[in-house]
């Protein structure tokens, strides 16, 4: 029997992630095709653009600038671009003139109204840069800019607009935190462009309020010690939406903080990007209130971490052009309200919110803070304003058998993943199941809640045990293993990263069969990368299975 290759698993696979809110970011090479809008810079004239005929304006160029004025109820400015049904793309509009009693719109619309729009922003009250990230539905859409208001004669003002294809993964592409619409798969690379796989994750929420803006009110300075002001160079999404913290010359704590509530007994990840100006230290920890005394030093040159004490586990992760992940994992004692902190140091031996006399000049820049309930970071997700938090949903990634040329009565699976985190039970790299009910073959990191650092491959039928082969100290956070397992009638078999063979003689093989399910195991998600998947419709010999996961 012969082996199908697939190349291109988008052609495959099926991938569900239906999270309104979107928010689920991966770091991969990103570029930009050919600009869609015509005239969006508004030079000489307003050539390209006309007045809604629903929500008539006049349109006039001024100082380079397109003038919105509402001759009717909503006055608005409208521009067909043609998309392909299906592809994604980037928006991005400066609100230059807000008028004295207008809301200003800022659409990508299915029609000359907003009806049916694919991205609506009506509640703009202040110059801004918009940006978005859309799915084409159609084939023709309208770039729509304008007044939220019923009053005739309010003005609005707009440059810079703009609408370009987004391509992944192109040998162009600029590694960014890339926000994916939902329902895109999420490949990820490390900071120096190796291609790590799929991302899988499961579902998390970010309870901070305004995780960017850390100007908000809902951050405050520690001992009102230190000067914030807006870093004007790339944040890791490739914006400029970051801020520096700076010292000044007194002798007090410096840092920000902001106060969240706690339950007693979860666990909690705090992490933040960090990126070294005239500091190289900085610091992170959980209030007292319901934490036990913790803290972790990171050094934001050398990407290494310092004194620290307290905590579950800390972690730092480069992301490339200077900045950090740095995150911090701790268990709640009691359930209460207490600060985040970020927090200045001048060294690598500094204690919990150290004291010091401040130099004036040293700081560090800080973009994008979250707070998430488990034992280790997720993907950012970006909150801007929502108390309650935003929610991430879970990646779903499935095959249908019937897709691949399944084999029934033998097979061999090898995997090739990473999981981030062994701290918790079930982080599943592949299942077999009926799409309905619990698989009957299924593999992973803790698979079935056996100990950390384990890998189980656990063959069922019909739900009933027939084997589990489980292998102690196989699997590492963060770092690739290859897994491989066979089944046929009485003989399954099971190697990891080249080592013995793990088998067992007697037993039927699986019976729920009709769904492969990628990163996930039924139980749990492998909260990690898939590099690769490989299928063989038959039952390959030991060795064979030795020299595949080699």
């Amino acid at each position: 029997m012969g082996t199908k290759v697939n190349s291109n698993y988008e052609d495959l696979i099926s991938f569900v992630r239906a999270s309104s809110s979107g928010r689920a970011t991966a770091l991969r090479p990103v570029s930009y095709g050919d600009e869609l809008v015509t005239n969006g810079t508004f030079d000489s004239d307003t050539s390209g653009w006309t007045s809604s005929s629903a929500f008539t304006a006049t349109l006039n160029q001024s100082a380079g600038e397109l003038s919105v004025t509402s001759t009717g109820n909503y006055g608005r400015a409208l521009q067909a671009i043609t998309c392909e049904i299906g592809k994604i793309y980037s928006l991005t509009c400066d609100v230059t003139e807000v008028g004295t009693t207008a809301l200003v719109v800022v659409a990508i619309a299915s029609s000359g109204t907003v009806n049916n729009a694919v991205f609506l922003k009506n509640d703009i009250t202040s110059t801004q840069t918009v940006t978005a990230i859309f799915v084409a539905t159609q084939q023709t859409h309208y770039v729509s800019v304008g007044n939220q208001d019923v009053n005739t004669g309010v003005t609005s003002k707009f440059d810079n607009i703009s609408v370009k294809e987004v391509l992944f993964d192109q040998p162009d592409g600029t590694l960014t935190l890339f926000e994916h619409p939902e329902n895109v798969p999420r490949v990820e690379y490390d900071a120096d462009g190796n291609r790590l796989g799929l991302l899988v994750e499961e579902s998390r929420t970010n309870l901070v309020t305004y995780s960017e803006d850390f100007s908000n009110a809902s951050w405050s300075k520690a001992a009102s010690s230190i000067d914030l002001s807006v870093y004007g160079g790339a944040t890791p999404d490739g914006q400029t939406s970051g801020f520096e913290i700076t010292e000044p010359s007194t002798t007090s704590t410096h840092g920000l903080r902001a106060t969240l509530p706690f339950t007693s007994g979860q666990v909690y990840t705090l992490s933040i990007f960090a990126k070294a100006s005239t500091s190289d230290w900085c610091q992170l920890l959980f209030g007292a209130a319901a934490f036990p005394t913790l803290h972790q030093n990171f050094n934001l040159s050398t990407g290494e971490k310092g004194a620290g004490s307290g905590f579950d586990s800390s972690q730092i992760e480069n992301f490339g052009g200077g900045w950090y992940r740095i995150s911090i994992t701790a268990t709640a004692t009691s359930t209460a309200s207490t600060d985040i902190y970020v927090a200045l140091t001048d060294n690598s031996d500094s204690t919990r919110l150290p004291s010091y006399a401040g130099d004036g000049t040293s700081g560090v820049y800080l973009y994008g803070a979250q707070v998430e309930a488990g034992s280790f970071p997720t993907s950012y997700i970006k909150n801007e304003g929502t108390t309650s938090g935003v929610t991430r949903s879970a990646d779903v990634v499935s095959i249908l058998v019937a897709d691949f040329g399944y084999n029934q009565s033998a097979g061999t699976v090898v995997v090739e993943a990473k999981t981030f985190s062994n701290a918790e039970a079930n982080h599943g790299d592949f299942a077999l199941t009926d799409g309905a009910t619990s698989p009957d073959l299924m593999s992973g990191s803790r698979t079935g809640s056996s100990v950390a650092g384990t890998y189980s491959t656990w063959y069922r039928t019909g739900g009933t045990t027939q084997a589990n082969l489980v292998r102690t100290s196989a699997v590492e956070d963060n770092v690739f293993y290859k897994a491989g397992f066979c089944y046929k009638a009485n003989d399954f078999a099971q190697s990891v990263d080249g080592g013995s063979i793990l088998s067992d003689s007697s037993g039927t093989v699986p019976s729920r069969n009709s769904v492969v399910l990628i990163g996930d195991n039924y139980y749990g998600k492998l909260n990690g990368h898939i590099k690769s998947i490989k299928y063989f419709p038959r039952r390959l010999t030991n060795a064979q299975l030795v020299d595949l996961t080699s």
